[in-house]
């Protein structure tokens, strides 16, 4: 898919927004690690919310450019390695709020689901960007 300069344009500047966006929330968080925080939480959300925030443009950034230079092929191949991708990506985050809680009622580590949910969704991005490079670069769809 093609994209015109008038979207480019509205792109890019949406892309720029979410840069700062990002950099404001991950500058709020190191804030926040420097001073003694109520909850920890907040601290820990802004923080993987700014990561993710700036790895999400900068992915956009890449794919913007690829489009322009008429690099991507959206065929068949690559939409069946993102859906692979995806589900095992899916499947890791089911697998790993299985594990934690139940480790958790068993040994009573008496967890903070609010920080153990974000790490592992985090933790899950990335393993769905991996798992979709790996599939891609073995050639097994």
């Amino acid at each position: 898919m093609k994209i015109n300069d008038k979207e480019n344009k509205k792109l890019l500047l949406a892309n720029k927004i979410i840069m700062a966006l990002s950099i404001l929330l991950l500058a709020i968080a190191l804030f926040g690690l420097f001073r003694k925080p109520q909850y920890t939480g907040t601290t820990a959300s802004s923080f993987f919310l700014g990561l993710t925030l700036m790895l999400s443009a900068y992915l956009n950034q890449k794919r913007i450019t690829a489009e322009l230079e008429g690099k991507t092929i959206s065929d068949e191949r690559s939409l069946r390695v993102g859906e692979r991708s995806g589900l095992a990506a899916y499947l890791l985050i089911i697998a790993a709020l299985l594990v934690s809680s139940l480790i958790n009622s068993f040994f009573n580590l008496g967890l903070e689901y609010t920080f153990t949910v974000n790490v592992i969704v985090v933790a899950s991005v990335i393993s769905w960007i991996i798992i979709g490079h790996c599939i891609n670069k073995n050639g097994e769809v």
